[in-house]
C-alpha cells in the first residue's frame, strides 16, 4: 500500500488536505498562528508530540529550519508519511501519555488537535508528560466548544454525532476557559486565544 492510500485512513490527513475553499483557509490561518507561537519562543529543540502525518512539522521547519524537530505519535502509518514529508526531522513511535523521552529534553512541545481524542483522564496525564520532558514551554491546541460544533452543524456536517457536530473521535469538549485551567493545574498559563474554531495555548513550565 503506498504511504498516500495509508495516509487517507486518517481524519487528520483529509482535514489538512481538503479541497473546500473555507476549510482550506481556515487550517491556513491556524498554522499561521502556532507557527508564530512556537517561533517566538525561539526554541533549539522541539517536539511535536502526537505528529499526526507532519503537516505542522513541515510548516515549522519552513520557518525555523535549523530547529532539532523530533515528531511522536502512535501510528506507523502517519510516521512514515511524516518521515517522507520532513526528511530533516526525526520520528519515533510513542504515546503523548507515556512520552518515550527522559526528563526536560526539549526546550518546548507542541500538541495540536490531540488532547480532546483521550478519554477519561487521559489529557491531565498528557500534560503531566509534556510537563516532564519540556524545558520551557508547550503550545497546545484543541477545538474551542461549542464553536467548533456549531461551526460543523453550520455546514451540515456531523450531524447525527452527539454532541450534535462534533468529530466522532472526540471524547473531551473544552470551552476556552475550561480548557485553561486544565493546562492551568500543571502550567503557568501566558495566554490563551485561538484562530476559529480552535484554541491555543501558551504555557510555561513551572520549576
Amino acid at each position: 500500500m503506498s504511504l498516500d492510500l495509508q495516509s487517507q485512513l486518517s481524519s487528520n490527513y483529509r482535514k489538512h488536505t481538503a479541497a473546500n475553499p473555507l476549510q482550506r483557509a481556515l487550517i491556513e490561518r491556524f498554522h499561521t498562528k502556532i507557527v508564530a507561537e512556537i517561533t517566538a519562543l525561539s526554541p533549539d529543540s522541539f517536539l511535536d508530540a502526537g505528529c499526526g502525518e507532519g503537516f505542522v512539522a513541515q510548516r515549522l521547519l519552513e520557518a525555523l529550519p535549523d530547529v532539532a524537530l523530533t515528531g511522536c505519535d502512535v501510528s506507523e502509518r502517519a510516521l512514515a508519511v511524516a518521515a517522507n514529508l520532513n526528511p530533516t526531522a526525526r520520528f519515533v513511535s510513542g504515546s503523548v501519555v507515556n512520552l518515550p523521552f527522559p526528563d526536560r529534553c526539549f526546550d518546548v512541545i507542541g500538541c495540536f488537535e490531540v488532547l480532546e481524542h483521550l478519554p477519561g483522564a487521559g489529557p491531565r496525564g498528557a500534560l503531566a508528560e509534556m510537563a516532564r520532558v519540556a524545558r520551557r514551554a508547550v503550545v497546545l491546541s484543541v477545538p474551542h466548544e461549542p464553536l467548533f460544533c456549531l461551526a460543523n452543524v453550520a455546514r451540515g456536517k456531523n450531524l447525527g454525532v452527539r454532541p450534535r457536530g462534533s468529530d466522532p473521535d472526540h471524547k473531551q469538549f473544552w470551552s476556552r476557559t475550561a480548557f485553561g485551567a486544565l493546562v492551568g493545574e500543571q502550567f503557568d498559563v501566558r495566554s490563551l486565544d485561538g484562530s476559529f474554531p480552535w484554541t491555543v495555548c501558551v504555557a510555561y513550565v513551572r520549576h
